[in-house]
């Protein structure tokens, strides 16, 4: 995940609708990782929550 705060830095005050979306998505992703993917075992498992994301 850290390609993701790499690539979609946080957004500056003039910053597009676009760029504040994509952060938006980018943080969602990051609190799933944390909260859902948590597991250090690499349970295949938690994968599924993926699936509500599309």
């Amino acid at each position: 995940m850290g390609w993701l705060r790499d690539t979609f830095l946080e957004p500056g005050n003039d910053s597009t609708e676009v760029e504040r979306i994509r952060y938006a998505r980018t943080y969602i992703l990051e609190m799933i990782k944390g909260y859902l993917m948590s597991d250090l075992s690499r349970n295949p498992v938690h994968l599924r929550w993926l699936l509500k994301l599309v």
